[in-house]
C-alpha cells in the first residue's frame, strides 16, 4: 500500500498525522492491522526509531493497540461505532484556571442553552465537560465518548486534541475554535467585521488615537479582532502604533494590566477597543485607578455583550455576539450529521452588531468637558 511519500527524512509527527488521517478516512478501519514497522520504514524512508515513536504516540492516545506476536491494529474500543446513547457532549476547553462549573463561565452558558433547547426537541440530552486541552487524561476523553453520539467542542486551540476528537469518528462541531480544519463543521463569530464596525464607530466619534487590548496571543478570535482594528485604522488613514496594541490574555486582570500600559504611552489613546467585554471591564479598573473618567477622558468599547456589559458603570458600548443563535446552529449541524442528511462539512459565520451605550463619547465633547 504505497503512501506516496518520497522525502528522505520525515519527522515522526508527520507520520503520525498521515496514519491518523488514514484511520479517520476509514482506509484503516477499526480492527484492521496496519503495516509493520519495517514496512512503514520503507514507505517513509525513515528509521525504525522514528516510526516507533509515531506509533507509540497513537497507542498512548488509544487510536492503535499492539497485540504481541501479531502486530499493531486500529483500536476498536476507542473509536465510535454505530450507537444511540441519546447524548451529545458539550466540551468547553480551557488552558489556565479550571471552571468550577459551566455556570461560572460568562460567555458559553447562553451557547449551551441554545444547544440544549434544540437537541432536546430531537430527544437528545447534553453532557457537559470542561477539559484542559493541554493537560487532559486520555481516560477522561475515552469515558466521555463512550457515553455520547456526537461532540460539540468550544474554544479549541490544541491541534493534538482536535486530532483525538476526529479519531473518535463521532459527529463533531467546533464553536469559535483557534484551530481550523476544512473537514469539520464550524460555527464562528464574524470577528473581523465586528471589530471593524467598533473601531470605525470610534473614528466617527472623532478619535484619532485608538488602542487595542487583545486576548491570548495565540487565540484566532483575538487575532481576527486585531485584524479588524488594523483595517479600520488603515481605511481611515490613522497610524498603527505598536505600543497601542497589547495582548496578554482573556482574564479581567489581563485587561487591567494592558490598560495600565496603554495609559503610559505617548500619545496616550483617547479610545480603546477591547477584544472582549471582560477585558474592557479590566480596562475600566485601570482607568479609574489612574484617575481617568469614562467616557469623559477615554472612551472604551468591548466585544461579546455579556450581561455585565449593560450593568457596568457607565454601561459598556460593545459588539453583540448572538450566543444563543450560535448554540442553536451548532446543535442543528450535529443533528444533521447524526441523521445522515449531510456528508460534507459546513462553516457558519454568525454576524455581529454594534451596541452603543455610555462608555463612548465624541472627542469634541470630551475636549469641551476636560478644559
Amino acid at each position: 500500500m504505497p503512501m506516496d511519500i518520497h522525502e528522505a527524512s520525515v519527522k515522526h509527527e508527520r507520520i503520525r498525522e498521515i496514519l491518523l488521517d488514514r484511520i479517520i478516512s476509514s482506509e484503516f478501519a477499526p480492527g484492521d492491522k496496519i503495516p509493520s514497522e519495517r514496512e512503514l520504514c520503507e514507505m517513509f524512508s525513515v528509521s525504525r526509531t522514528t516510526v516507533r515513536r509515531a506509533l507509540d504516540e497513537l497507542v498512548a492516545e488509544g487510536v492503535l493497540c499492539r497485540i504481541p506476536a501479531k502486530g499493531t491494529y486500529v483500536a476498536e474500543s476507542s473509536l465510535a461505532t454505530n450507537r444511540n446513547t441519546g447524548n451529545i457532549a458539550f466540551i468547553r476547553c480551557y488552558r489556565r484556571s479550571p471552571l468550577a462549573s459551566i455556570n461560572d463561565d460568562i460567555f458559553y452558558p447562553r451557547i449551551l442553552t441554545g444547544i440544549e433547547t434544540t437537541i432536546s426537541k430531537n430527544g437528545y440530552h447534553c453532557l457537559v465537560q470542561s477539559i484542559n486541552e493541554n493537560d487532559y487524561s486520555d481516560q477522561v476523553l475515552s469515558q466521555l465518548i463512550q457515553k455520547v453520539d456526537g461532540i460539540i467542542c468550544c474554544e479549541l486551540r490544541n491541534q493534538r486534541f482536535l486530532e483525538q476528537l476526529r479519531a473518535t469518528r463521532l459527529p463533531l462541531v467546533l464553536v469559535s475554535p483557534s484551530v481550523m480544519l476544512s473537514t469539520v463543521d464550524i460555527v464562528e463569530i464574524s470577528n473581523k467585521e465586528g471589530a471593524l464596525a467598533a473601531v470605525t464607530y470610534l473614528v466617527e466619534l472623532g478619535h484619532n488615537h485608538i488602542a487595542f487590548i487583545g486576548g491570548s496571543p495565540n487565540s484566532r478570535p483575538s487575532k481576527e479582532r486585531e485584524a479588524g482594528y488594523i483595517q479600520a485604522l488603515r481605511e481611515n488613514g490613522l497610524p498603527i502604533l505598536a505600543d497601542h496594541i497589547v495582548s496578554l490574555g482573556w482574564q479581567q486582570a489581563d485587561g487591567r494590566t494592558a490598560m495600565a500600559k496603554l495609559l503610559e504611552t505617548h500619545p496616550s489613546p483617547t479610545a480603546v477597543f477591547a477584544a472582549s467585554d471582560l477585558l474592557a471591564l479590566g480596562a475600566y479598573d485601570a482607568a479609574y485607578a489612574a484617575g481617568a473618567r469614562i467616557p469623559e477622558n477615554i472612551s472604551i468599547i468591548g466585544f461579546d455583550d455579556i450581561d455585565m456589559a449593560a450593568q457596568a458603570k457607565p454601561a459598556l458600548s460593545t459588539v453583540l455576539v448572538r450566543k444563543l443563535e450560535m448554540g442553536q446552529l451548532a446543535a442543528q449541524l450535529i443533528l444533521e450529521q447524526l441523521s445522515g442528511k449531510r456528508d460534507y462539512p459546513i462553516k457558519v459565520v454568525v454576524p455581529t452588531s454594534l451596541v452603543q451605550r455610555n462608555s463612548t463619547e465624541h472627542i469634541r465633547t470630551l475636549a469641551a468637558t476636560t478644559r
